[in-house]
């Protein structure tokens, strides 16, 4: 069996209503889907976090004149293979992103030539359906609030965790949302914020004590990716868990987060730092620094089943009787391709994949509707 050829789909999303974080806000949806052919026929599936454009060119200018005609059993020595092509200028971003797309559709490959599902490749647990937390409360276009209706949203859906988006606002205003937001889910359900990069060292430690209050189960990027030092200290003042790593790639990278203390929770990306492979490497290295591993999650129904099977495969880092498995992240902002792309029933709990490779039922229907030619 060899790779004949590799195709990557750029789709789009227009949305009706802009929603966003403390950076900017967004009015479409986009990802860049990778399909790798063998030449019996197999199909696999991936994709890449990120510029969904510049990820297919990078596919196709860089990596598929090296994977092409490759076993894609390889999966280890092709991923090698193609980050020493790149170690001079693509170390991290989206040189590291184009290969995670590969890299899952290859895993897709191997589970459906194998007749197995990845999550029994990987060596996960099938058997525990895995829980999600509704990653909501977003900033909207205006002056609207929609902090009521989200809540009404993800509670009537079953959702018992939240992650809000903090950032973009004053520290006072968004300290008031986040009081806001406790008291419509309840004293009960988990709340986690969200700054994406959006404070100062000295802000982010002001913030967390202004919400300690609200029992706050993490708080994510709370400083600038490259910050180390800023994690430190965060983490130093504040009584709180601090997660952080979707802005970080490969195991290469997550070494001096994790050595440096960074953080309580590491969230790498699946389709962004590195693939499935290199993402299960980066958890289980975290559980040798007591470092529990909760992936960052954005995309398709393409990405999220791949975390699904790898969320199986994530030992928690201390184990005990009352200590959470790794939580699913899953946006509840408008989503077709997460939603619509593939045969997965949305819900705050999913069972494991059972079928080979990935899973999932692709409906390549809905590719060829939202392709940009």
């Amino acid at each position: 069996m060899r790779i004949k050829e590799i195709k990557t789909h750029v789709i789009v999303q227009k949305l009706e209503t802009q929603f966003g974080m403390s950076q900017w806000l967004w009015d479409t949806r986009g990802s860049c889907l990778v399909e790798i052919i063998t030449d019996d026929g197999v199909i696999g599936w991936g994709e890449c976090f990120g510029p969904a454009k510049a990820n297919a060119a990078l596919i196709h200018e860089l990596y598929a004149p090296l994977v092409i005609g490759q076993d894609p059993l390889l999966r280890a020595s092709i991923w090698e293979d193609l980050y020493n092509h790149t170690r001079e200028f693509g170390r991290k971003g989206i040189a590291i992103s184009a290969i995670s797309g590969i890299d899952i559709a290859l895993w897709d490959i191997f589970g459906k030539v194998m007749g197995q599902p990845i999550a029994r490749l990987l060596g996960g647990n099938t058997a525990v359906p895995i829980k999600a937390y509704a990653s909501s409360f977003y900033y909207a276009a205006g002056e609207r609030d929609t902090l009521e209706k989200d809540a009404e949203a993800s509670v009537a859906q079953g959702f018992e965790a939240f992650k809000m988006k903090v950032g973009g606002m004053t520290l006072q205003q968004d300290a008031a949302r986040v009081a806001k937001v406790r008291s419509l889910i309840g004293p009960g359900a988990g709340l986690a914020v969200d700054a994406n990069r959006a404070y100062t060292v000295r802000e982010a430690i002001r913030f967390g004590k202004m919400i300690e209050e609200y029992d706050i189960s993490w708080f994510e990027e709370p400083v600038l990716p490259d910050d180390f030092q800023g994690y430190r200290e965060v983490r130093t003042a504040l009584d709180m868990r601090i997660a952080g790593g979707e802005s970080e790639f490969t195991r290469f990278g997550f070494r001096p987060f994790l050595q440096q203390g960074c953080v309580d929770i590491v969230q790498p990306d699946v389709a962004a730092c590195g693939g499935l492979g290199e993402a299960l490497n980066i958890a289980m290295m975290a559980t040798a620094f007591g470092v529990d591993c909760f992936p960052h999650l954005w995309g398709s129904a393409i990405s999220l089943a791949a975390t699904l099977h790898l969320i199986s495969a994530i030992p928690v880092a201390v184990p005990s009787l009352v200590r959470e498995r790794p939580l699913l992240e899953l946006d509840r902002a408008p989503n077709i391709i997460r939603e619509q792309l593939s045969d997965l029933v949305i819900g705050p709990s999913f069972p494991v994949p059972d079928k080979p490779g990935l899973g999932i039922d692709i409906d390549t229907d809905l590719i060829r509707h939202l392709e940009m030619k």
